[in-house]
């Protein structure tokens, strides 16, 4: 009679027990990442992204030949740390990181100024305004714009940019001549494509909003399932300021 060979179940359970480890290891680093915790002299090890430094650096260097703000982005990226070009990526794919990408501010009387936000010490957001007007005879022509910038390791990653203009009476009333509105955006986030639909105008008593609507829709799975969506607003105060908003829309 021959003997009966039991199947062996090792590698079984080998793979069965690094899979599960896959799972859970993810999810506990990312959480440290998110929370700011991971830094260049931490023993934490961030989540293995899907796309990678090399993917990131082909995408850039592409994008250099036609392009030199991505010449200029290639070339600040390069002479990070291996350590740092890793939470680089990182960061343009963690969904928590592009939510939080957020920034407010408001001035009366100043041509420039700019707000500085940061998420962590390697992300921060940047508001900045600027303001100018030219002078006729009874009336007054008031240009704004403001944009609100990403920056990782002060690598500009993604900005967006609403612009507004109108015409103001003696007074320093909005006269309702002479309104445009528009929008322009900059995109270095190989794990999103943006875009923005058009720019409306939204008119209050004595103020005049310029609203655009971006869209952030992920490529890879890496960077989530869903759009991530940002109102920008910018308002123009008669001539004498401007307020500005750029927020996530939803969770």
């Amino acid at each position: 009679m021959k003997k009966m060979i039991l199947p062996q179940r090792t590698g079984v359970a080998a793979i069965a027990l690094l899979a599960a480890f896959a799972v859970v290891a993810p999810a506990v680093t990312a959480s440290a990442a998110e929370s700011g915790a991971n830094t260049e002299s931490s023993t934490a090890v961030l989540p293995r992204p899907k796309y990678t430094v090399a993917s990131y650096t082909k995408y850039l260097e592409k994008r250099a030949k036609k392009d030199a703000s991505a010449r200029a982005v290639l070339k600040h990226f390069k002479k990070l740390s291996s350590a740092k070009k890793k939470k680089f990526v990182y960061y343009i794919q963690d969904t928590k990181t592009q939510k939080a990408f957020v920034g407010n501010a408001s001035k009366k009387g100043k041509k420039k100024f700019s707000t500085v936000a940061a998420y962590n010490k390697d992300v921060t957001f940047t508001s900045t305004t600027v303001a100018a007007s030219r002078t006729a005879k009874s009336t007054k022509t008031v240009s704004l714009s403001v944009t609100a910038t990403e920056r990782i390791f002060d690598i500009p990653v993604t900005s967006a940019t609403t612009t507004l203009s109108y015409e103001t009476g003696k007074d320093g009333m909005i006269t309702g001549k002479g309104r445009k509105s528009g929008h322009k955006g900059t995109n270095f986030n190989a794990a999103f494509t943006v875009k923005a639909g058009a720019t409306t105008f939204a008119p209050e008593a004595n103020m005049l909003d310029a609203v655009t609507n971006w869209t952030a829709t992920p490529r890879f799975k890496s960077a989530g399932t869903k759009p991530i969506k940002k109102l920008q607003v910018l308002t123009g105060l008669g001539d004498h300021g401007t307020a500005t908003t750029f927020r996530t829309v939803g969770s």
